[in-house]
């Protein structure tokens, strides 16, 4: 698989309430690179949010941001180095959705899974699949994944706690064309929905120009 297009949901429920929905494209190579246009509704607001994910950094625009980027410049730029395993919430949920939307990374994760059962067959977007559910711990995922996705994966990871469960359908080329997940973060629930649209479709991502960019460190956000 080389790129793939999709529809995301998520929900955020318990001690915070927050639901975010929207379209992702990705290429996953030569390197991985995600747009995501997402709406999302949080504390009784509700806006629309832009998000660029390179290997380097993630770029944000949403008027939510508008007082930490600077004049002319719409998109915030928040370097991966400066990332600390202490995420804040929202930026938490973002990166989530990231995790979440790279197909690569979750099939290998449900691998690690110790009970999945086939529960019948079903369509997805027009193509035929079959229907697995199961759960897994997050240190049971962590050991089926590449250094590379281990490296960038394991700080969200270790946010999670209890079991990850899963519903997901799979086609006769062993592509997860749609995933549901739900799982405990920060003592609350996230139930996460991914619905494969396109593989190895063209996509055009492009990343904001320099001039148009505030960068921020994750210390500066007080993430």
């Amino acid at each position: 698989m080389n790129s793939v297009a999709e529809t995301i949901s998520a929900q955020l429920s318990g001690n915070v309430s927050e639901t975010t929905s929207g379209t992702a494209q990705m290429q996953l190579r030569p390197d991985l690179l995600v747009d995501e246009n997402l709406n999302v509704s949080a504390d009784g607001q509700s806006y629309a949010m832009d998000e660029i994910v390179d290997t380097s950094a993630i770029y944000l625009k949403s008027s939510a941001f508008a007082s930490l980027t600077g004049h002319g410049k719409p998109w915030l730029e928040i370097p991966l180095s400066s990332l600390s395993p202490n995420l804040g919430s929202s930026l938490s949920q973002l990166l989530q959705n990231l995790q979440n939307g790279n197909p690569m990374a979750q099939t290998r994760m449900l691998a690690a899974a110790a009970n999945v059962r086939a529960v019948g067959t079903q369509v997805v977007n027009g193509v035929s699949t079959t229907h697995y559910t199961g759960s897994f711990t997050a240190s049971s995922a962590l050991a089926k994944l590449s250094p590379s996705l281990r490296a960038q994966l394991s700080p969200l990871l270790k946010l999670v706690t209890g079991p990850i469960r899963f519903d997901v359908w799979i086609d006769g080329q062993h592509v997860a064309r749609k995933i549901i997940e739900v799982y405990t973060i920060f003592g609350d629930t996230m139930h996460v929905t991914a619905n494969v649209t396109a593989v190895n479709q063209p996509v055009h991502i492009v990343l904001p120009r320099p001039r148009r960019v505030t960068i921020r460190s994750a210390s500066q956000l007080g993430v």
